[in-house]
């Protein structure tokens, strides 16, 4: 067993934690429909036997032998699907963990996937996390990023050649991180050395491609994911895109004249509202397919960033941090032409990699970013990924549940509703395959065994909206993830 997978096992044991009455409890949902997220298939009138933190049974109502003294929860006419994963989300800063947490358990997301902070707050939050009573989602957690000299973010973690980048790589390592982040300033020489390095022990790393190597390069070098479909990945489909994008990089870094930097910046912006066209980005897609190499998209974060006035009037800025929705509401305007056209470019461009067999991952960038909620938006998420970018149903849910076990070589422990894997679990009114819209229509929420029902749900709204107000009213710097 490598060392990134007993890591994982170890995070799927430990985060959450319940009290031991808690997870020792007795759980029958019976009489519901099972969402096979493997075949798409539905079972309907079955029972979920669950003891403590895992599912024993699954069946016939008819057949289901339920134990004495287990709670019942009789539930005709529903639908039960896996709890469902953020895979991108940045919790550990400013404190925001005590609203996010209850916000993600309340909407059915059990796991999530931290991309990265600040070294201190990770290792704060991650014991958190882990503390007996601690009401959290699993919690897989990045390093900080690590990126170039200086880094792009406060919170980034600088290495400047090959030999900082492996030493990185072990302190990480010995710190017990589940993964490494790569970001967007590190020069090919550090970028290669923590490949190397994470391949010697054992670890994957993940994040955004460099601006000093290609997607097909970071693909090659073992790159588990790359996150957001905005660039350079979205310029990968359009003629011209990429050589755009570098001659862009090129001119800022350089020192160039700042007329010479906008002429760039303009060519770049004239590409990008072209038509992508799958023949001109088939061979990466083909070669990030066979690589197995995962994408994020955060459309709802690319929405949020050209967020419409009708934005601002949204019920669930009661989960916002006074300050930091002003600050939301202050950046809403019309939205123009250009701004539908790129949300539409940029989900087209993840429909066509996702028609050539390039493994996608629900992810929302939940952390500061304009109008994207915990655990409300990854639903929203999936909502995207069906009316824009041209996903089933059931491939969206994918996305959610099964895809994240996938990624994260769990599947033998979650992802899916069987006997052995973690009760995690969401009990939908309505049927998610006939409408993804559903996934919204919660009745309850079983979260590492644990029965999270209307009023339970209710009470951790109440709490995060009281977390968000008692959050203070001094806005962070808006931060890029």
């Amino acid at each position: 067993m490598s060392r990134s997978r007993i890591l994982l096992c170890a995070c799927l044991a430990l985060a959450g934690a319940l009290p031991a009455a808690a997870q020792q409890e007795r759980l029958a949902l019976t009489h519901v429909t099972i969402v096979d997220v493997d075949s798409g298939g539905l079972r309907a009138d079955h029972t979920v036997l669950i003891d403590g933190n895992r599912i024993t049974w699954t069946g016939p109502a008819a057949q289901a032998r339920i134990p004495v003294g287990a709670r019942v929860v009789d539930a005709p006419g529903r639908y039960v699907i896996p709890g469902l994963w953020d895979m991108h989300v940045h919790t550990s800063r400013e404190g925001r963990a005590r609203h996010f947490w209850p916000l993600f358990l309340a909407h059915g997301v059990t796991g999530v996937r931290e991309m990265g902070s600040y070294l201190d707050t990770l290792q704060y939050w991650r014991a958190e996390a882990r503390r007996p009573g601690a009401v959290a989602p699993h919690i897989v957690f990045s390093s900080p990023m690590l990126d170039g000299v200086p880094p792009n973010w406060r919170h980034g973690y600088g290495v400047a050649d090959s030999a900082a980048a492996a030493t990185a790589v072990d302190s990480m390592r010995a710190l017990g991180f589940d993964f490494l982040k790569v970001y967007n300033r590190l020069s090919r020489e550090a970028y290669y050395s923590i490949a190397r390095q994470a391949r010697l022990r054992g670890m994957t790393f993940a994040g955004h491609v460099p601006w000093s190597i290609t997607t097909a390069e970071a693909s090659d070098a073992g790159q588990r994911s790359i996150e957001h479909v905005s660039d350079p990945f979205f310029l990968e489909c359009i003629p011209g895109g990429p050589q755009a994008l570098a001659a862009f990089l090129a001119a800022r870094t350089s020192g160039a004249p700042a007329d010479s930097v906008q002429a760039a910046l303009g060519r770049l912006r004239a590409v990008s509202a072209i038509d992508p066209d799958p023949a001109a980005c088939r061979g990466l897609h083909d070669r990030l397919a066979r690589n197995g190499t995962w994408l994020t998209p955060t459309l709802t974060q690319l929405r949020g960033a050209r967020a419409e006035p009708r934005f601002a009037d949204d019920p669930r800025m009661r989960f916002v941090p006074t300050a930091l929705a002003q600050r939301w509401r202050e950046g809403v305007r019309p939205q123009t032409d250009d701004d539908r056209r790129i949300q539409q470019l940029q989900a087209r461009a993840v429909g066509i990699a996702h028609a050539a067999g390039v493994r996608m991952l629900a992810g929302t960038d939940a952390s500061d970013e304009p109008f994207v909620y915990a655990g409300s938006t990854l639903h929203e998420e999936m909502w995207l990924l069906v009316e824009m970018a041209g996903l089933t149903p059931l491939e969206a849910l994918r996305t959610a549940t099964l895809n994240p076990a996938l990624y994260l070589d769990a599947a033998d422990s979650m992802g899916s509703v069987r006997a052995g894997r973690m009760a995690d679990l969401v009990v939908l009114n309505a049927n998610p395959l006939e409408d993804i819209h559903n996934t919204m229509r919660i009745h309850a929420v079983v979260a590492n065994g644990r029965l999270i029902d209307g009023p339970e749900r209710e009470r951790l709204l109440a709490g995060a909206a009281e977390e968000a107000a008692r959050a203070g009213t001094s806005a962070p710097a808006r931060q890029e993830d």
